[in-house]
């Protein structure tokens, strides 16, 4: 449950600097909750899924490291736009997640730009998507989801890399976009609500062995 509710909060792309068409670099986020249900706490989350993470983004794929210290340590997600999987890395477990892209089952409730509400994020003055959809599948860990998405345009991303990754909508918020996700407000009924905010962004190159699974671990393929 805990690694699909995590797949949801992170919910980033990328952006262009470098003299690039599109980003290459690291992004630093600092994440908080707020509780929805009383079985669930705060302190809980942030033990469970982090207070941070840090996004290692190239054009055609990214990855994101959550500071996590509890009962399966930290965790690496790795999403291979361009070989068309992802893939989850526990800190103390032995074996590596890998998801090949499907369709998303979810129903779609709504999906519009507001471009009239803006929030200054990074010193960036951000537009937002909102989103919200409804579990379709009796065995989903989630009744509904609603999300709003800050980005700048400043930071590009390639959407056309995104229009088979339809895990959470990913691809329409790429379609209509364009850009990078500053500030993600998730609410994922009836367990909590994540804010995830950039507080650094360093375009730099990033070495493609990042996004390479722990030769030291097994990777096994998830039907879906």
């Amino acid at each position: 449950m805990m690694r699909t509710i995590t797949f949801a909060i992170a919910f980033m792309l990328c952006a262009g600097m470098h003299g690039q068409e599109y980003f290459e670099g690291v992004i630093q986020y600092n994440v908080s909750y707020q509780q929805l249900n009383e079985n669930i706490s705060v302190e809980y989350m942030e033990q469970e899924m982090g207070t941070a993470f840090t996004a290692y983004v190239k054009e055609d794929r990214y990855s994101m490291i959550y500071n996590a210290k509890g009962f399966n340590g930290w965790m690496k997600i790795v999403v291979r736009l361009d070989k068309g999987y992802s893939m989850v890395e526990y800190e103390k477990s032995d074996t590596i997640i890998k998801t090949p892209f499907g369709p998303e089952t979810a129903k779609l409730l709504q999906f519009e730009r507001n471009a009239a509400e803006k929030r200054e994020v990074m010193g960036e003055l951000c537009e937002s998507v909102t989103m919200r959809y409804e579990a379709s599948q009796s065995k989903a860990i989630y009744e509904s989801f609603k999300g709003v998405y800050y980005f700048s345009p400043k930071y590009k991303l390639n959407a056309s890399l995104y229009k088979e990754y339809k895990e959470s909508f990913r691809n329409l918020y790429a379609e209509e976009t364009g850009a990078i996700s500053l500030r993600n407000e998730q609410e994922i009924a009836p367990y909590f609500i994540s804010i995830a905010e950039a507080v650094s962004i360093d375009p730099k190159e990033i070495s493609d062995k990042l996004f390479e699974p722990n030769p030291n671990k097994v990777v096994v393929t998830e039907e879906r």
